[in-house]
């Protein structure tokens, strides 16, 4: 081997990049549990990370990790290191020492739950901060976990997020999902044959898989869940998120029938949020063009961050 190219090492290709990058989600790390067991938690670290700050990715109602694999593996080849939690229906919440406060022991536990396997995984993992990708009903157990620890949440980035329609029901959570899934399939069906509609309907495939699994580990909580994600509300809980130094952006599907655009814009306003995303798509299109939304994802929190460092900038010109 010559000095010049132990000096310029070959740069690494795309394709093995992402090989690599791909290659850790098949080896997560096992996190002993507080009631015994183990968790999952998968941890995409990029050869040249573009922040010290991890991203942690929350999944949405009946998803699992293998769904989001394409955005958690887009994502850490922008230069993020993404963890994600592969526990469904969340862990033992009793050993959560935060629930002091009457407001706080309000959270139901199905929600309350997934915020314990969040929080378990930063203390185990050692990560002191970290920024959030929240889909759809991770918005609400991310949102939750971040008012228990605020001081672990830097900047949070909300896709298509549940608890921001104003008072809900179940029954009308229930027809928006079918009215979304049915336009969704609509448009995959509609370019099947092109390469963009055969990859929409394999993740499509993958995500009923995904639910099915979800379903059969806890019927019970997998149902009751639904009733508690039409229930929760996090309008005033991001307007505190936000006061305490938490950045915040949403990013919303025009199309999205299980939390319509417009109900999430009337209950949406500048006190609570620092950017809003207005995009094209039903609900899932997230995990359906993964590189899309890793673009969008990663710049909203180049956003964020650039505006965290400018309040602190002005800070010190104020002193």
């Amino acid at each position: 081997m010559s000095k010049d190219s132990e000096k310029y090492p070959a740069k690494e290709s795309p394709e093995s990049n992402r090989e690599r990058i791909k290659s850790q989600l098949k080896h997560p790390d096992k996190i002993e549990l507080y009631e015994g067991g183990t968790m999952d938690v998968v941890d995409v670290k990029p050869e040249r990370p573009k922040t010290e700050i991890p991203t942690f990715w929350l999944r949405g109602w009946g998803t699992t990790v293998e769904v989001h694999e394409d955005n958690i593996v887009n994502l850490a080849e922008r230069g993020r290191r993404t963890l994600a939690v592969d526990a469904p229906h969340g862990i033992e919440s009793a050993n959560i020492q935060e629930l002091t406060t009457e407001r706080e022991q309000e959270i139901h536990d199905i929600e309350l739950r997934k915020v314990a396997a969040l929080l378990k995984s930063l203390d185990e993992k050692g990560i002191e901060q970290t920024d959030i990708v929240a889909h759809s009903e991770g918005a609400i157990y991310g949102v939750l976990a971040a008012l228990l620890r605020p001081e672990k949440f830097r900047n949070m980035v909300l896709v298509d997020p549940a608890g921001m329609v104003g008072e809900d029901t179940k029954g009308r959570l229930v027809k928006g999902v079918a009215l979304d899934i049915g336009l969704q399939i609509a448009r995959i069906y509609k370019k099947l044959l092109t390469k963009e509609g055969f990859e929409a309907f394999k993740q499509s495939s993958t995500a009923a898989k995904a639910l099915v699994e979800v379903f059969a580990s806890n019927p019970r909580h997998t149902v009751e869940s639904i009733g508690v994600i039409a229930e929760t509300q996090i309008h005033e809980i991001l307007q505190t998120l936000k006061e305490l130094g938490i950045k915040i952006s949403i990013v919303h599907g025009v199309d999205d029938k299980f939390f319509p655009m417009e109900r999430v814009q009337q209950q949406t306003t500048m006190e609570m949020i620092d950017g809003f995303y207005s995009v094209k798509g039903t609900h899932n299109q997230l995990y359906l063009h993964p590189e899309q939304y890793a673009f969008l994802v990663d710049n909203a929190l180049d956003v964020l961050e650039a505006l965290r460092k400018k309040r602190g900038s002005s800070e010190e010109k104020e002193q």
